[in-house]
C-alpha cells in the first residue's frame, strides 16, 4: 500500500479501530460483516536472554445502516499468546464494543480505545518500540473497559471525549482531545485525561488517588516523510506513591521508500520521568527497518536504553526484536 493509503488506514484505525486488512464475509446495500486478524512471530533478545513474543489476533466486525441517518456497528477482537514454560495459551480481549454513527457524530460503548488514543497514536507507529509514555493510567492508555466514547470529525477537525467506569482495579475517569489539520500535511492536537484509581503496590494497599495528564502533539506528512512529536505532563499515583509530578515526551520519524513505498526506516525516542517513582522511568532511542509485501511484513527493531531506563522491565537493558507478520 502507498504511504498516503497507509496513513489513512492508521487514522481510520485510531477512530473506529477498523482493521488494516480484513475479509468481507457478507455485504449488501445496508449490511456488512468482516473477519480479520494477524499471525505474528516475534523473538526478543534482552541482555542475552531470549523471549518468544509471538501472538495471534482475531477480530470480527460488522455494521448495519438502519436508515439514512443512523448506522450501527460492533467489533470483537482478542489476542492469543503462549506461555513460556508450557503449551498453554493466554487469551486477552482487546476490543468488545457496539456503537452508532449519525451526522452528529459516533457514540461507542465497551472495551475500546480512549479518546486521547487518537493523539498518542501520532508517535505510536513503530512495529515494536513505541507507545510507552501513555500506558501508566487507565484513561490515557490505548484501551480500557467499560468506556463510553463520543467522536465528531470533519475534514479538518477531530474531537473525542470518553468516560471510563471501573475499568481496572476500581478505576474511573475521563479523557478529552481535539485535533485540527492546519494544512493537509500538518496536524496539531491537544488532550487531557483524569483518572481516580488504586495506586498501592501491595495487596493490602487499596487507596485511590487522582492522576492527571495534559498532552500536546503534532504530526507532519509529506511525500515519503512522516514526523511526529508528543509531550505530556501532570501528576500520577502509582507503586504506593501518591500525587507525583511527571513529564514525558515521544518523538517519531519515518522514511518510506522503494516500490509503492513498501520499505520503512524509522527512529523513535521515548522519555517518561515521575518524581520518586523509579519503576516508571523510560528513556530510550529505537531504530527499526520494516518491509511490507501486501499483507506480509518483516521487521527488525533495536532499542538503546539510556540513563535509568526501565522500559524493558529488567532495568537499563538494550533490546533486539525480530518479527514476521501475516495479516488477513
Amino acid at each position: 500500500m502507498t504511504f498516503n493509503k497507509y496513513l489513512l488506514a492508521i487514522t481510520s484505525s485510531a477512530i473506529l479501530s477498523a482493521p488494516l486488512s480484513a475479509a468481507t464475509i457478507y455485504k449488501n446495500d445496508t449490511q456488512e460483516f468482516n473477519i480479520g486478524g494477524r499471525v505474528e512471530v516475534r523473538g526478543n533478545l534482552t541482555d542475552g536472554d531470549y523471549a518468544d513474543k509471538s501472538r495471534v489476533r482475531l477480530n470480527v466486525n460488522g455494521k448495519n445502516q438502519l436508515n439514512e441517518d443512523l448506522t450501527v456497528f460492533g467489533r470483537y477482537e482478542f489476542e492469543i499468546t503462549e506461555n513460556e514454560d508450557d503449551n498453554d495459551a493466554n487469551m486477552e480481549t482487546r476490543h468488545l464494543y457496539v456503537g452508532a454513527e449519525t451526522e452528529l457524530g459516533s457514540l461507542i460503548y465497551g472495551h475500546q480505545v480512549n479518546a486521547v488514543t487518537y493523539l498518542t497514536d501520532f508517535t505510536d507507529l513503530a512495529e515494536t518500540f513505541s507507545g510507552y509514555i501513555n500506558d501508566k493510567t487507565v484513561t490515557s492508555d490505548d484501551r480500557s473497559k467499560n468506556t463510553l466514547r463520543y467522536i465528531y470529525q470533519t475534514d479538518a477537525l477531530t474531537f473525542q471525549a470518553s468516560g471510563t467506569q471501573n475499568a481496572n482495579d476500581n478505576a474511573d475517569g475521563f479523557g478529552l482531545m481535539a485535533a485540527y489539520k492546519l494544512t493537509p500535511e500538518f496536524e496539531l492536537a491537544a488532550g487531557v485525561t483524569s483518572s481516580d484509581q488504586e495506586y498501592g503496590n501491595t495487596i493490602n494497599t487499596q487507596d485511590t488517588d487522582t492522576s492527571n495528564s495534559y498532552m500536546l502533539a503534532a504530526r507532519y506528512t509529506k511525500d515519503s516523510v512522516y514526523l511526529a512529536a508528543t509531550g505530556m505532563q501532570g501528576n500520577i499515583s502509582a507503586d504506593g506513591i501518591s500525587d507525583s509530578d511527571f513529564i514525558a515526551a515521544d518523538a517519531f520519524a519515518a522514511y518510506y521508500f522503494g516500490e509503492d513505498q513498501s520499505n520503512m526506516l524509522n527512529v523513535g525516542y521515548s522519555y517518561y520521568s515521575a518524581d520518586d517513582i523509579e519503576s516508571l522511568d523510560t528513556n530510550f532511542v529505537a531504530f527499526e527497518y520494516a518491509r511490507y509485501i501486501g499483507n506480509f511484513a518483516v521487521y527488525g527493531s533495536y532499542k538503546v536504553a539510556l540513563n535509568n531506563d526501565n522500559s524493558s522491565g529488567n532495568g537499563r537493558e538494550n533490546e533486539l526484536q525480530l518479527g514476521a507478520r501475516y495479516g488477513f
